[in-house]
């Protein structure tokens, strides 16, 4: 079958792309860096595992003014914006040697993902293609999910042959060269605002209070608690079984 007319393949391609990248770099590196960053800076499990929660409180934080500037038609500016805060924040964590500065960075990550990872990619793609963005976020979905599969023994190589500072200036320089160029150029071409609601349209504050949406809300809050704590930890709990990163 044939897309339909408007829906463009080759943007969702390296939307595509972008998606795997940061999300690789970014969310499974983190598990990678867990054991080599409290050997050098002392310190433990609980303490690490501190910088991952603040950054997922960060994506929360800044989910709500993203999608806003978004639905405004800045998609270009915040997506191209976000992918070179994680070029950044990747180089700064390069250079950390304490605790707070660990942290200051993986919050300073989480914001930048709640930027360029896939809500607002999502967001993105339904508003430039309202007839077929199903398409579009199974495609987006798909080659995102493979980041894993990529990352984990990319990141694991350039950690163990060049060190763990050294691997997070590669990945930051990835960023820099490929992610914001290319939603720099991709993203060009925004569609409007989104009009002002209709006349007896449920305002955006009743829909937050409504029932579906605080349960569905509740839901999503719960299936995030279990998939988000996993992957930080998973690369540990495979090497004490005696597994390695590239099975």
């Amino acid at each position: 079958m044939s897309p339909p007319a408007g829906l463009d393949r080759r943007l969702i391609g390296w939307l595509s792309l972008a998606q795997l990248v940061t999300r690789g770099s970014v969310f499974y590196t983190f598990a990678l860096l867990l054991e080599p960053v409290e050997r050098e800076l002392g310190l433990t499990r609980a303490q690490t595992s501190l910088a991952f929660s603040l950054a997922l409180l960060a994506e929360g934080v800044f989910a709500y003014p993203v999608g806003r500037w978004i639905d405004r038609g800045h998609e270009r500016a915040v997506m191209t914006g976000g992918s070179l805060a994680i070029a950044i924040g990747l180089a700064l964590h390069s250079q950390v040697r304490s605790a707070g500065a660990f942290y200051a960075v993986w919050a300073l990550l989480g914001a930048a993902l709640a930027a360029t990872l896939y809500t607002p990619v999502f967001a993105v793609v339904t508003r430039r293609f309202p007839g077929d963005f199903r398409r579009a976020i199974i495609t987006l979905t798909f080659l995102g999910g493979l980041a894993s599969s990529v990352f984990i023994p990319l990141s694991a190589w350039l950690i163990a042959h060049w060190g763990w500072r050294t691997a997070l200036l590669l990945l930051a320089a990835l960023h820099l060269l490929l992610c914001v160029p290319l939603h720099a150029v991709c993203l060009r071409g925004a569609p409007p605002a989104a009009p002002a609601r209709a006349p007896g349209e449920a305002s955006p504050a009743a829909l937050l209070r409504s029932a579906p949406f605080l349960l569905i809300g509740v839901f999503v809050v719960a299936m995030m608690a279990v998939t988000a704590a996993i992957p930080p930890h998973l690369i540990s709990l495979l090497r004490e079984s005696g597994l390695g990163e590239a099975g």
